[in-house]
């Protein structure tokens, strides 16, 4: 059981969400510890669940989400309770705001979770699509959910997050201006220049909250989504954010592999056999462009390969899958620095940073090559992947407090307390931070040092995002075998 589960199970008491009953005050680890592919996953799992958490249950950084228990029973009764329960002081936001200091505003105590604020003078309340975008997709990913969720109060926790859905949705939709593209608006209501990656994850995140609603899957999760949300609520938000990403096309690499993995769950959501063949052609189009990739950009080649490996997968062709290989092999392993443990920007001299962003990228290809690659890529892919993932959370820093006291006594049985509280993570009481990622870390002078403290949410979500763990061979930053299935069988 985790410990937000724990504390569900004493009716919601304030000690409620991700916390121990009584809080750690200090890290334990095994000296001389250091991840592997398989503790790398877990590790993964639990600095992107904290992330989310603290963002969007904790930190207050966002348009509080007022809730009735009349609004709640549904989801009370999905969580197995019989008798309404009294709900704890949560922060719980709908809307995301862009950014804010994660620093606490008092002394952390995960039994007052007051003390888990953060300072609001810090917050940027600009609202921006893909903050939004990449929150609902993590909040609406259905084996993270399952993950580490083996008991029933660990499961009601995940429900809570079903409202803030709903909410992020309304969001998403509130920022699509009138020439019909999404874009991001500031505190003083003026609207930013619209991005064209920003209407691909605004597809993404609408295709899943509808794939959640209507999944015949017949775990908690999906049953408590198909009978509390109507698909066909977002449908026309759906077809609003294809209709965007029509009109204002990816022009990177890094935003057309972004588009096809969103084109490929619109074509899994959508009813209608048109619009389908539609966005696979689409994407298609987009997957043929990645292939001549001429960007020397390790964000733009991480993406790439990621979204070859995918285009590989949604048309069945080993062409993308071979064409992705190549560049992983030829353009991407030739950047790694053993001694650093690190990619490297091309001809780097000086000091080199990493933002979660380009974290997030390179996870998404290494966790492509370690699943779906040829076995000598793959091989090597699962090698670097723990190291690089050590290098930038915990030796620079990235990852800024330990998440130890989110996880549970249960799971703590399975696998050592250095898998989720790394020797060189601090406290968060001694930090003064959440476990949350900053935005920027800079190797310098064989240094690491973090140059940005700050939560910038949409690159934060998009890493969380991008560090998954396998469930029955899925994970859920890669389109859903049983889904692709269909989609073949359609095509057939």
């Amino acid at each position: 059981m985790t410990l937000m589960g724990k504390l569900l199970e004493r009716l919601w008491s304030p000690a409620l969400a991700f916390a121990l009953a009584a809080a750690p005050t200090s890290v334990s680890a095994e000296p001389g510890f250091h991840y592997d592919a398989r503790t790398a996953d877990v590790a993964a799992h639990w600095a992107a669940r904290s992330t989310l958490g603290h963002a969007v249950m904790f930190s207050g950084m966002g348009k509080q989400l007022n809730l009735s228990l009349n609004q709640l029973d549904p989801v009370f009764k999905h969580a197995g309770y019989v008798a309404r329960p009294a709900m704890p002081d949560m922060a719980m936001i709908g809307a995301i705001y862009a950014a804010g200091s994660p620093k606490f505003r008092m002394s952390p105590n995960y039994n007052k979770l007051p003390t888990l604020r953060w300072n609001a003078e810090s917050f940027n309340r600009t609202l921006d699509p893909a903050a939004q975008a990449w929150t609902l997709i993590k909040i609406t990913s259905p084996n993270f959910h399952q993950n580490f969720h083996t008991t029933k109060s660990d499961r009601r926790v995940a429900l809570l997050m079903l409202p803030q859905a709903k909410a992020l949705a309304v969001a998403l939709a509130d920022l699509k201006r009138d020439d019909r593209l999404f874009a991001a608006r500031g505190h003083d209501g003026r609207w930013s220049a619209p991005k064209p990656a920003d209407q691909a994850i605004a597809l993404w995140a609408i295709s899943n909250l509808i794939l959640a609603a209507t999944s015949d899957a017949r775990d908690y999760w999906h049953r408590a989504y198909r009978d509390l949300v109507d698909a066909d609520d977002y449908r026309g938000l759906a077809e609003a954010a294809y209709a965007a990403g029509h009109r204002l096309p990816p022009k990177t690499a890094a935003d057309r592999a972004l588009a096809i993995e969103a084109l490929g769950r619109y074509a899994l959501a959508t009813q209608d056999p048109v619009m389908r063949k539609r966005a696979i052609a689409l994407a298609r189009g987009y997957a043929d462009a990645l292939r001549d990739t001429s960007s020397t950009e390790l964000t733009d080649l991480a993406l790439a390969v990621y979204g070859l490996v995918e285009a590989g997968r949604l048309f069945d062709d080993r062409r993308y899958a071979d064409a992705a290989a190549r560049l992983f092999s030829n353009r991407i392993l030739p950047r790694w620095e053993n001694k650093t443990g690190v990619f490297l920007p091309l001809n780097a001299t000086g000091a080199v940073g990493y933002s979660p962003d380009i974290l997030g990228a390179l996870a998404a290809a290494l966790n492509a090559m370690r699943w779906y690659g040829p076995k000598p890529l793959a091989q090597k892919a699962e090698a670097i992947y723990p190291r690089l993932l050590e290098t930038i959370l915990v030796s620079a820093g990235m990852l800024q407090s330990s998440p130890l006291a989110l996880v549970g006594t249960s799971d703590r049985k399975k696998y050592p307390a250095a898998v989720f509280a790394h020797p060189d993570l601090p406290t968060p009481a001694k930090a003064g931070l959440a476990p949350v990622f900053a935005a920027r870390v800079v190797l310098d002078n064989g240094r690491w040092r973090v140059a940005d403290r700050r939560f910038v949410t949409a690159p934060a979500m998009f890493l969380a995002n991008m560090l998954v763990m396998r469930r029955d061979g899925e994970a859920d930053a890669f389109l859903p075998l049983e889904g692709l299935t269909v989609l073949r069988v359609g095509r057939q």
